[in-house]
């Protein structure tokens, strides 16, 4: 009877040993973990990146646009689009000069290899209440702009429709405008036609 008390008390040190070897292999595991994580977020050597001082946005200055006569209503589509207006046309094939509150003219032509983009959309029913909402925000700086809108599959992401301003001769006219919209606190890219 004994040598069976023996057997039973000896598997139940065996299996207690072992339980306590796997709580102490646990522990160091888990202590090793966490100096890697104090280690990771207590670096002083990290770079970091402040923000500049003063309020995230900027409200504009004041905007004004000479007075570019006739204008149109209807916004144009890259599909579909409208003829210029007439004031605009007799202005050359510049366009017309938008008197900036800050940095160099922005100025618009009829056609141009330049938009300005302000937006990518999945619906295409939103991208002219989109561009109604910037043009009301800013009526002097979209006066002479025009929409151009762009369709872009994406693949898996879907499908978007990019709101785009234009048109700039070059990519440095499509930037000062760009410049003036960020200054409402709106996105804009650069981009070709």
């Amino acid at each position: 009877m004994t040598a069976r008390f023996d057997a039973h008390a000896h598997a139940y040190e065996e299996q207690t040993r072992t339980s306590g070897m796997i709580y102490v292999l646990l522990l160091v595991v888990a202590l090793a973990f966490g100096g890697f994580l104090w280690q990771l977020y207590s670096d002083t050597d990290v770079p970091r990146i402040a923000a500049a001082p003063g309020p995230y946005k900027v409200e504009p200055s004041s905007l004004s646009v000479p007075d570019s006569g006739e204008q149109s209503s209807a916004p144009a589509t890259a599909r579909s689009p409208a003829p210029p207006p007439q004031a605009e046309i007799a202005e050359g094939a510049t366009g017309a000069a938008v008197s900036p509150a800050s940095g160099g003219a922005v100025s618009f032509t009829p056609s141009g290899p330049y938009v300005a983009q302000l937006a990518a959309l999945q619906s295409e029913a939103a991208v002219e209440q989109a561009w109604r909402r910037f043009s009301n925000r800013a009526p002097t700086l979209f006066a002479a702009a025009r929409l151009d809108m762009e369709r872009a599959d994406l693949g898996a992401r879907g499908v978007y429709y990019r709101v785009r301003a234009g048109y700039f001769t070059d990519r440095a006219a499509a930037a000062r405008f760009c410049d003036r919209i960020r200054e409402f606190g709106q996105d804009c890219i650069p981009a070709t036609r």
